[in-house]
């Protein structure tokens, strides 16, 4: 009978050794996944509303409305300044489309800056061409090239404001731009473009709407020719990191030349460019990871 306490005993310090155990590696394990968490949370990739994608529509005009406020101008005005200062960044699109969603009160005090800028764009591609003529080419051609890329982004913007005028209130100068609308429509389950492909001519004023009844998101993209491949390879690589996802899947390459950002299930992506000078095949491509093989298209320049 003197055995039975010390037996009850050793066994109470045996359970309660195992619970403690138990519990340290409980917090062990805690403390680790916070320390993971937080790691996670500080190497999350930072956004800027007005320059980075995967930013929603409101905080874009959230920051839009601050810088109008600021500055005590229309939110038009300070979309279209941003949009210049954004120049190629992966906003673009989206605020094209805030400044087209615009009050037509506010676009049409805006009318004559738009035109003004619109044309100019398009004379600055006529000097740098020029440039080309008369100096060493390979030591410009890349500025060149990055310079007439730029005002195309500008123009482009600045036509599609026009264009979401009424008809009998667009400047009279709108009446010599003939945007080319481009219909098509994402195939459920099969991820494909229905058409998926279309021509163009050099330096037309393009207009893609995307219609996306599939239960994914999709993008679309213009890239250089010859590029899908590479382009393609490179959006699976983004989609392994939280770097791809803030992107929405857009290689960082000069060979992007124009992008529609992702489009929900049941909405339509819009996308107004010039199209290329040079004529040839340029790729059309959706770079959600996995996509790419399968879908993808063409813009034929000629």
């Amino acid at each position: 009978m003197k055995f039975i306490p010390y037996a009850l005993c050793v066994g109470a310090l045996l359970i309660a050794s195992k619970h403690s155990s138990a519990q340290n590696a409980s917090e062990t394990a805690n403390h680790s996944h916070n320390q993971a968490t937080s790691a996670a949370v500080s190497d999350a990739p930072k956004t800027d509303p007005l320059r980075d994608a995967g930013v929603v529509q409101t905080e874009r005009v959230a920051a839009l409305t601050a810088i109008a406020k600021s500055a005590s101008i229309s939110i038009a005005a300070a979309t279209l300044s941003e949009i210049e200062a954004c120049d190629a960044c992966l906003a673009r699109n989206d605020l094209a489309t805030i400044l087209a969603a615009q009050p037509a009160a506010d676009l049409k005090a805006l009318a004559p800056t738009l035109v003004r800028k619109a044309n100019e764009s398009t004379k600055d591609s006529t000097k740098d061409s020029t440039k080309d003529s008369t100096k060493d080419s390979t030591k410009d051609s890349t500025k060149d090239a990055a310079n007439t890329s730029a005002s195309r982004f500008v123009k482009a913007a600045c036509v599609r404001a026009i264009f979401a005028l009424p008809e009998n209130e667009r400047p009279t100068e709108a009446a010599a731009w003939k945007p080319v609308t481009l219909k098509t429509t994402t195939v459920p389950g099969k991820m494909s473009w229905d058409p998926k492909e279309f021509i163009v001519s050099p330096n037309s004023i393009v207009a893609i709407e995307m219609s996306n009844p599939d239960s994914m998101q999709h993008n679309m993209l213009v890239c250089s020719p010859g590029s899908l491949s590479e382009i393609g390879v490179a959006a699976d690589k983004l989609g392994e990191g939280a770097i791809g996802k803030q992107r929405q899947y857009v290689p960082d390459s000069p060979k992007v030349l124009e992008i529609m950002g992702l489009t929900a299930p049941n909405t339509t992506g819009v996308l107004w460019f010039i199209a290329p000078a040079k004529t040839g095949t340029y790729p059309l491509v959706c770079t959600y990871p996995g996509h790419w093989r399968m879908m993808n298209g063409k813009l034929k320049v000629q």
